[in-house]
């Protein structure tokens, strides 16, 4: 009778425990959304003390850890959220960048394409590894990637915005000013799409509009716009 008395309470001071720590990990993602990230790994830290088992708060930590610039302490927590929870894509799309962040791109790009695989609707993560393909300097599965979160419905204006840059470079100029100019439509205060679509128009003799884009860029503070303004007008 004791021993089953002894198993009872150990099964409820678990449970208690555990409620404790997703309160803990609550209030985490409470910090999170006031933008309190210190406060956050406090409490993402007060979670897994008081249950080890817990994979949302060592994940939650992870994210935290990166955002803090502690990618090695990051990449140990989702190591061991993906080692338990192997089928997670956004646990593998957070290691990517934690990887790309640690300067490892091929463990990135590896780990986005598993995100993609296990989630094939994550679209961050064909523009994340589009831009790491781009640093490696494939232009083409750089672009591939951006076309394909855009065609599945990325609103982003840095996906418009890094699209038009490798148009631009491959001389796909009337490409690169329609993708600059989306790119402004989601963000209008993007005075680097504005300097970008502004070159463009320059190459293709558009001096107006490029004089307008390079005007309004300067003045949302890119100082470059103001050396080519004096060096072309």
């Amino acid at each position: 009778m004791r021993y089953y008395t002894w198993i009872m309470l150990f099964f409820l001071f678990t449970s208690c425990t555990h409620h404790q720590a997703v309160k803990s990990n609550q209030r985490g993602m409470d910090y999170i959304t006031r933008e309190q990230p210190r406060k956050a790994l406090e409490e993402f830290n007060h979670a897994i003390s008081l249950d080890p088992d817990f994979f949302s708060a060592y994940y939650n930590r992870a994210i935290i850890r990166a955002n803090l610039k502690q990618n090695e302490e990051a990449l140990k927590d989702i190591n061991y959220v993906i080692a338990n929870v192997p089928d997670h894509a956004l646990a593998y799309y957070n290691r990517g960048i934690i990887y790309e962040n640690l300067g490892q791109p091929t463990q990135a790009i590896q780990d986005y394409s598993h995100a993609i695989n296990l989630q094939p609707d994550l679209l961050e993560a064909y523009h994340y590894r589009g831009i790491v393909r781009y640093g490696m300097k494939d232009l083409d599965g750089a672009l591939a990637d951006y076309n394909k979160a855009i065609s599945l419905g990325l609103k982003s204006s840095a996906v418009y915005f890094n699209r038009g840059v490798i148009f631009h470079q491959k001389g796909q100029l009337s490409d690169a000013i329609e993708s600059y100019s989306r790119s402004i439509e989601i963000d209008p205060s993007n005075a680097r799409a504005y300097y970008n679509r502004a070159i463009s128009k320059l190459i293709v003799d558009n001096y107006k509009e490029a004089l307008q884009d390079l005007e309004i860029s300067k003045r949302l503070g890119y100082s470059k716009a103001a050396e080519i303004i004096s060096q072309y007008y």
